[in-house]
């Protein structure tokens, strides 16, 4: 893929965002079901630790630093919030102020610093025991970005550490299929996207359109093979049905 298309990829998500930021949140305050799945894993990892370094990555609102919080870590928690969305960013920051562990919070555009090769560099920590990516794999412009993103991250654990992932499985909801827009409609060339990629309409009153990649299962398993991660786990979960994110859980050596 083109750097100029990956650039205006981009540039539609982070409008789609500006617009919507508000709305999005509301829709979003609640936790993810997949993620009950994850306590068993982490419990024990919490327990040994005398503080649990935690980077998400598209934190949005915080909720999943909320989540921790409540769920599993309690004060041990040491959580880097990421989104190139100041508004949420500063959602997250009010809704967790009154919670007593430590956090904060960076505005970064993963795209852009994937472009350059400075992401890396933009990590508060290098080491942590887990990184999570929820709910941002779909709007990694071109495989070789998303390669790139997921070998960045699997250097910011520490031995044993965690990097959890969702990929949305959008096209398994027959209403979010229907928001498929051909990409002409905003001025992209069809010809300059991969395959699985997406133009997606908000539909929710306001014209807003974001870029949305659908990661397979074989495309996953391209995407851990480049690492040194080890597998541990897969599973589905969230939306009425079940199967609206595939998560992957990988481990550190």
């Amino acid at each position: 893929m083109k750097v100029s298309t990956i650039r205006q990829l981009n540039e539609f998500n982070a409008k789609f965002y500006q617009l919507t930021a508000e709305e999005f949140s509301k829709t979003r305050g609640f936790y993810w079901q997949g993620w009950k799945e994850l306590l068993p894993i982490l419990q024990p990892v919490v327990k040994e630790k005398s503080q649990f370094k935690v980077l998400d990555v598209g934190c949005g609102n915080g909720r999943f630093g909320e989540f921790l919080f409540r769920q599993v870590a309690k004060k041990k928690l040491v959580y880097h919030g990421l989104d190139n969305s100041q508004s949420l960013l500063a959602t997250a920051q009010k809704k967790l102020a009154p919670l007593k562990f430590e956090k904060e919070f960076f505005t970064v555009d993963v795209v852009e610093s994937l472009l350059d090769q400075s992401l890396e560099n933009k990590l508060p920590h290098k080491k942590y025991h887990l990184t999570t990516l929820f709910g941002v794999l779909h709007h990694i412009p071109s495989t070789k970005l998303r390669q790139e993103l997921i070998k960045t991250l699997s250097n910011s654990l520490t031995s044993g550490g965690l990097l959890v992932m969702t990929a949305w499985q959008f096209l398994n909801d027959e209403r979010l299929a229907k928001k498929q827009i051909h990409p002409s409609i905003v001025q992209i060339d069809p010809e300059e996207l991969e395959s699985n990629d997406f133009i997606l309409d908000w539909q929710r009153g306001l014209t807003a359109y974001r870029y949305c990649h659908f990661t397979d299962d074989q495309e996953m398993e391209e995407l851990v093979k480049n690492t040194d991660l080890k597998f541990l786990k897969r599973y589905s979960a969230d939306g009425k049905a079940g199967n609206l994110n595939a998560y992957i859980i990988l481990q550190k050596p």
